[in-house]
């Protein structure tokens, strides 16, 4: 589950492509978002079944506003949706290697 997700979200401005850096430890994640033009930091939690329940500050130049990522990974793939303010788009996301999953700084 450690690791770096290519992921898309899905706006309605059309796919935002990014990615998604995660690191767990005891069920607790910590990470970023990198997608939106800045990377953006998230703290959150893991179910044994894969279950994800992220929140972080989404930082614009319009201001900054909390967002929540809920959705699932399952076998390397991730699935959720991210939520801000009363919208919700769709994330699909795979893990990469990159060859970096040891040494991802958050």
């Amino acid at each position: 589950m450690n690791g770096k997700y290519a992921i898309v979200l899905k706006s309605p401005m059309g796919p935002k492509k990014g990615f998604i850096y995660l690191k767990e430890l005891n069920n607790c994640i910590e990470g970023k978002l990198d997608c939106l033009g800045k990377k953006h930091l998230f703290t959150g939690t893991i179910s044994d079944s894969g279950k994800i329940s992220l929140e972080g500050i989404l930082r614009s130049p319009l201001g900054e506003e909390p967002f929540l990522i809920q959705g699932t990974i399952q076998e390397n793939v991730l699935t959720a949706s991210f939520k801000r303010r009363n919208e919700s788009y769709e994330i699909l996301g795979l893990q990469v290697d990159d060859n970096k999953e040891s040494k991802i700084e958050i």
